[in-house]
């Protein structure tokens, strides 16, 4: 099992009871091949300190195609845990653009992740949800920045993000 220092740290604090032994840290920009396909990961902290996001070559029949996986939807709770996830989005924009990212897949079944799914198996001939084109996928990149950004303004102004919110009993960590 792979995660980044940060996670294994945040999962042994938070969940002792369940975490998984700790076996090995994925270091920004790792490259990891499995079989002939070889993933690049990058730390993306933000939706949790040591999120990890992937780069990874795919293919949509005979088409080569690049997907980006960002890491984390759900915003953070405190301004300055808000202005590293911003930090985060930048970079990793950057990262997608230099690959010619045009596919965007998510880690979360509330991310549309399912749906499209259910589409392509209901048209397998038909155009693939997941690809979603060069333009598109950046995107959804300045999307998350923007907002960001307007999350960053309101917590600045109301000056109420500052402190962690308590979170409810039982609430996953992360979502």
């Amino acid at each position: 099992m792979l995660m980044s220092p940060a996670d294994w740290d945040l999962v042994a604090r938070t969940r002792p009871a369940d975490a998984p032994v700790r076996d090995l840290d994925i270091v920004d920009g790792q490259h990891l091949t499995l079989g002939g396909t070889t993933i690049r990961l990058h730390h993306t902290p933000g939706h949790t300190p040591g999120t990890v996001s992937p780069i990874i070559p795919v293919r949509a029949g005979n088409r080569h195609h690049t997907a980006m996986l960002w890491g984390g939807m759900l915003p953070p709770a405190t301004l300055p845990e808000l202005r590293t996830h911003l930090s985060s989005v930048q970079s990793f924009r950057a990262l997608t653009v230099r690959a010619g990212a045009d596919v965007e897949l998510s880690n979360h079944p509330n991310d549309h992740g399912l749906q499209r799914a259910e589409q392509l198996r209901d048209r397998p001939d038909g155009p693939n949800p997941f690809v979603l084109g060069r333009p598109r996928t950046e995107r959804f990149m300045a999307v998350m920045e923007a907002m960001l950004r307007g999350r960053i303004a309101d917590a600045e102004t109301t000056g109420s993000r500052d402190e962690p919110r308590p979170r409810a009993a039982g609430t996953h960590v992360c979502c």
